[in-house]
């Protein structure tokens, strides 16, 4: 099974054939050796068979299953990693690492279940971290819980210039070096449209927040010396900044959507947000995690089939397929934790207009 280093939710959603099962497993607290990591593995295999068995054959589900019968799975999680997401059909098989908190979760329905994984990459979709010292200035990005560098700056005045009674650096250097890297620095920095973290002794930061215009660099900052930090401690260090975040950003976002309600610029209905959905009217969806909404969407005409639980393996969370068609649609989604968050609401969609919940002809002329 290969890891998603670049997974893309689009072509996630994309894939075809089912049965498809998508496994969120959380690292838990306390289980640390691989026999257990093994037996949790196991665990979850046995609920997915459980699952599977009320619509397929036992001989076709043992070997539709047996490719996922692998030792030392959970075991691939490093000691950053909060957990692992695991899709899997007869043709498609990967896992994506993460590094923020999940819950456990297991679907097994006719497409992938990306809900949860939107979320996480709305809260993880990358940052810069921006190293500082009197030698070096460095650029590091985040993508899929790794950490590239970028850039690298080097002080070639320094060494010309070192007191040669003291053996130290004079202090002006850092200053004057970081104003002559400003103008790249920003030229990339705002071609990147990322959050930027800054990291390196408390006088460089200093220094650095002048020369960078850019309204993304972040309020927190990772003090000391960068030199000396380790890359996994390095980019620990930043998900602690970069997730409260994006905590902020999407209370902001919440704000946005009163407004768009209060401005007779959203729908909340179910019915009214698929009809929406599948024309390409959803500039922007918001859905909740820990919530679902079982039975199915008609992706040409919209029409919306309830069930009051999920009762096979075909079901779909109707949220998760929403979340799908928004997405190829062009539209954005920002799936919220909690329902308390969204006033009670499971779903809520702004949209480019509603002329098309008025038109009786709408979901005739869909179907053609």
């Amino acid at each position: 099974m290969n890891e998603l280093l670049n997974y893309d939710i689009k072509t996630i959603s994309e894939v075809k054939g089912a049965p498809m099962v998508s496994i969120y497993a959380s690292k838990k607290s306390g289980i640390l050796d691989t026999r257990s990591l093994n037996d949790l593995w196991k665990e979850i295999l046995h609920k997915v068979e459980s699952i599977l068995l009320k619509d397929f054959t036992r001989t076709f589900v043992h070997s539709f299953l047996e490719p996922l019968a692998i030792d030392n799975l959970l075991a691939k999680c490093e000691s950053i990693d909060k957990g692992i997401v695991i899709f899997y059909n007869s043709k498609f098989q990967g896992y994506v690492r993460v590094q923020t908190e999940i819950d456990d979760l297991i679907i097994v329905a006719d497409s992938f279940h990306v809900k949860p994984l939107l979320r996480i990459k709305n809260n993880e979709r990358g940052f810069v971290i921006l190293t500082m010292s009197m030698k070096t200035i460095g650029l590091f990005t985040e993508k899929d819980g790794h950490l590239y560098k970028l850039k690298e700056f080097k002080n070639t005045a320094i060494d010309a210039n070192v007191d040669v009674d003291t053996n130290k650096y004079p202090r002006e250097h850092p200053k004057e070096f970081f104003s002559q890297m400003a103008t790249e620095l920003n030229k990339i920095v705002n071609s990147l449209q990322l959050p930027v973290i800054l990291a390196g002794v408390k006088d460089h930061l200093g220094h650095m927040k002048k020369f960078l215009n850019s309204p993304l660099v972040v309020e927190g900052a990772i003090v000391g010396n960068v030199e000396r930090l380790k890359i996994n401690e390095l980019r620990e260090r930043a998900y602690n900044i970069v997730v409260p975040y994006y905590k902020l950003k999407e209370k902001e976002s919440l704000v946005d959507l009163d407004k768009a309600i209060n401005q007779n610029h959203a729908v909340t209905y179910i019915e009214d947000i698929a009809l929406s959905a599948v024309q390409g009217k959803v500039k922007k969806l918001y859905v909740v995690e820990n919530r679902h909404l079982w039975g199915r969407v008609n992706k040409i005409t919209g029409e919306v089939f309830i069930s009051p639980r999920q009762i096979n393996s075909h079901e779909d969370d109707i949220l998760d397929d929403l979340s799908q068609i928004v997405l190829l649609k062009g539209g954005d989604v920002v799936v919220i934790k909690n329902v308390e968050n969204m006033k009670g609401y499971y779903a809520a969609a702004v949209v480019t207009d509603r002329s098309h919940l008025y038109d009786l002809n709408a979901s005739t002329s869909l179907a053609h």
